[in-house]
């Protein structure tokens, strides 16, 4: 825990200055950026480099995630808020016509029953107001045999780490002013929602400007 500790508070200061400096999207961008210059980019590659066919992803953010996709791959980028998605969305313009930007809420996804080949959720179900209900729909529109992969950052699994990020969670979310919740640890709502578990990763790293957070790349499928 102390290594985690002295971690963030080595990166905090100049987070902070890039957090007052810049808009929320941008401040968002710019820190998944440093985070992928600095080894979080072999994560993401790792976790979509692969698919392929019509794919579906769940809150993209600025569409940081867009360059680590295939070729092969149809993206379909979702965003519910506005600064977000100017930024998907003149992204999504650079990548050569295979991958598109648009609002989309993924409580409540405006796409028929097995629509996509895949389903990503991205560092998403820690902001959003019911991972339940975003799996219920993430699982409604893959079809059946279709991919679901989940990258997250979750509640430590030791009791007391866990139960300080559980008594601290508030304090974070104000500080992070991103909605997101660090105590959370979504892998049972996953195999809830129906999905069946094919592959778990976890891991930890240090070498980002990223928080050490305990993380899970989650492979899954729809029977």
């Amino acid at each position: 825990m102390l290594k985690e500790i002295g971690h963030f508070l080595k990166n905090a200061k100049d987070l902070s200055r890039l957090q007052r400096e810049h808009p929320r999207a941008e401040f968002s961008d710019l820190f998944m950026a440093k985070a992928d210059e600095q080894g979080f980019a072999e994560v993401r590659r790792e976790l979509v480099g692969d698919l392929a066919g019509r794919v579906l992803e769940i809150g993209c953010g600025t569409g940081s995630m867009f360059p680590y996709y295939d070729e092969r791959a149809n993206v379909e980028g979702i965003e519910p808020e506005e600064d977000f998605l100017a930024l998907a969305i003149a992204r999504a313009k650079k990548m050569d016509g295979h991958v598109h930007a648009a609002r989309g809420d993924g409580m409540n996804l405006a796409f028929p029953d097995d629509t996509f080949d895949a389903v990503v959720l991205g560092l998403v179900l820690c902001s959003v107001p019911s991972v339940k209900r975003v799996l219920s729909e993430a699982f409604r529109v893959v079809k059946k045999g279709g991919q679901m992969r989940v990258l997250e950052h979750v509640r430590s699994e030791a009791a007391v780490p866990g139960f300080l990020m559980n008594l601290t969670n508030p304090l974070w979310m104000t500080l992070n002013k991103q909605g997101c919740h660090w105590n959370r640890n979504p892998l049972d709502e996953v195999r809830a929602a129906g999905f069946v578990i094919d592959d778990v990763l976890s891991f930890q790293r240090f070498d980002t400007v990223m928080p050490a957070f305990p993380m899970r790349r989650v492979r899954a499928h729809r029977p």
